[in-house]
């Protein structure tokens, strides 16, 4: 019969994260150039009167927090 292999011990200490570890300092990288963001969504977007039913309906108590109630 086979034996499985043995499993490392595992650690007593959970906590170890917090001990300060040494970081050595290195050359400092070049920065990256910047990142252009573009959009090319139309003025107004289009929302079907199904849509937002169903948003209404999910969303209800979170649009009343944040409108308030529908008058």
């Amino acid at each position: 019969m086979a034996r499985l292999p043995r499993l490392p011990a595992r650690p007593t200490d959970l906590f170890d994260y917090q001990q300060e570890r040494h970081i050595t300092p290195h050359s400092a990288t070049p920065a990256a150039p910047p990142i252009t963001v573009t959009d090319d969504w139309p003025v107004a977007v289009l929302v079907t009167d199904h849509e937002a039913r169903v948003v209404e309906a999910f969303f209800a108590d979170v649009l009343d927090e944040l409108f308030g109630p529908i008058p």
